[in-house]
Order: C-alpha cells, then structure tokens, then sequence
C-alpha cells in the first residue's frame, strides 16, 4: 500500500519553500562605496545607482561612464536614501564615489562592468 497523500502533501511543502527561498534573495549591488558619513553603488540588474545618507546635509553618488555619460544621485539629511533609475549601456564600465557636503569627504573612485 502506498502512501500518495504524504507524498503529495512533501511535494507541496517543498515547492513553496524553493519558492520562497528564490523571492526573499535580496537584490546585490555590484559595486558599493562608502565615505563614513554614507554609502552608494550600482547595481547592474535594472542600472540603479544608489545612496544612503547618515550624517551632513546631503550625499550623493557621482558617476561617469567610458562612453561619456555622467551624472548624480543626491539625497537630503531628512531623506535618508533614494536609488535612481538609469538606462545603461551594456558591455560598458560605470565609475562612482559617494561624498556628502559640507564635510567635503568622498570615497574614492571604484569602477564595474554594467
């Protein structure tokens, strides 16, 4: 005599936990940069660029591209982070830095593919 219930229901409890397990993997930033008062980075996935704000007025990432592209992605002292969408183009090099004003302070320069 077989047991098809208890078959059925391990079936079932093992779909939903590989389910489970493949949606709460967090999305990974490629490159992160860090300045002590906050962070950013890229995230190639979707071309998002980033920041976390922690202490000063404001943060922002700075960064250019190998095909001439550049740009910013700011944050305020009440805002605490935001991330920026952006159209990338593939196969290419992104190169960013995080600094946050009045300190002045920024991380160095870090490079990824996009």
């Amino acid at each position: 005599m077989r047991n098809w219930r208890g078959r059925t229901l391990m079936t079932a409890v093992a779909g939903a936990s590989a389910a489970v397990l493949a949606t709460a993997v967090p999305a990974h930033a490629d490159s992160i940069v860090y300045n002590g008062y906050a962070e950013g980075g890229f995230i190639s996935y979707g071309d998002k660029v980033w920041v976390e704000h922690y202490e000063g007025s404001y943060s922002y990432v700075e960064w250019y591209t190998n095909y001439g592209r550049e740009g910013e992605c700011s944050v305020g002292a009440a805002t605490g982070g935001t991330t920026c969408n952006y159209d990338m183009r593939e196969n290419s090099t992104i190169t960013l830095r995080v600094c946050t004003m009045p300190a002045g302070v920024c991380s160095t320069w870090v490079s990824d593919d996009t």
